[in-house]
């Protein structure tokens, strides 16, 4: 293994986990915990925890993109080539993980256009959490798949 394949999966393992773990967290414990809250004093907590949160969610979406693309191009798909079962899995995962960099920037933006996935944060947190975990399933499988 070289050494950029090192840095480029710690640069991939770390955000997933960082995110990921914080999706299983706010899904858990924090939305939860927000509804206990008076009405009145939610707004102001989202916006306290959402205005720190928003940046980390933006760096590992740009660290996850980056080192995830940069590994499949210089690394995988040559090993890969003429597997169609690990194309189409990491084509589900590269969609599903689409669909997770969305609903977390849209569950911490501020974006009037997007405020009905914020209403519904604990659903939309629990949908993401999902994801999350099929994304983790599918790479579990990828691993195992002998290079061509």
């Amino acid at each position: 293994m070289s050494a950029l394949q090192i840095v480029l999966r710690w640069m991939h393992i770390v955000p997933a986990v960082v995110a990921g773990g914080t999706t299983v967290f706010s899904a858990l414990a924090l939305l939860p915990a927000v509804g206990t809250l008076p009405e009145s004093q939610r707004p102001a907590f989202r916006e306290a925890v959402m205005s720190r949160w928003r940046v980390v969610v933006m760096i590992c979406i740009g660290l996850l993109l980056a080192s995830g693309l940069a590994n499949f191009f210089l690394y995988q798909a040559a090993a890969h080539r003429g597997q169609p079962l690990y194309h189409a899995l990491f084509g589900v995962k590269f969609l599903l993980a689409m669909n997770v960099f969305f609903l977390a920037s849209a569950l911490t933006g501020r974006s009037p256009a997007l405020e009905r996935i914020r209403v519904n944060a604990r659903y939309w947190t629990a949908v993401n959490g999902g994801l999350v975990l099929a994304i983790l399933l599918i790479s579990g499988v990828l691993r195992f798949i002998p290079q061509s």
